[in-house]
């Protein structure tokens, strides 16, 4: 089952209300609040991957 989700934002007040609500539904949650706090919580173990892209400390550019 698809269901390790990496949680980044800054907002720690949103990140842990969609924690609590995704956990609910059965998902696994880890949280990130910045760019370089993420990178390092990033392996082959998470599925998908929900990320503000601006916060602190690293920005992810769309192109």
């Amino acid at each position: 089952m698809m269901n390790n989700i990496l949680l980044v934002d800054d907002d720690r007040e949103l990140t842990l209300l969609l924690k609590e609500l995704l956990e609910i539904e059965g998902f696994n949650i880890t949280v990130a609040h910045d760019g370089e706090q993420s990178l390092s919580l990033l392996d082959s173990s998470i599925n998908l991957l929900l990320l503000d892209i601006m916060m602190p400390k690293k920005t992810v550019s769309i192109r």
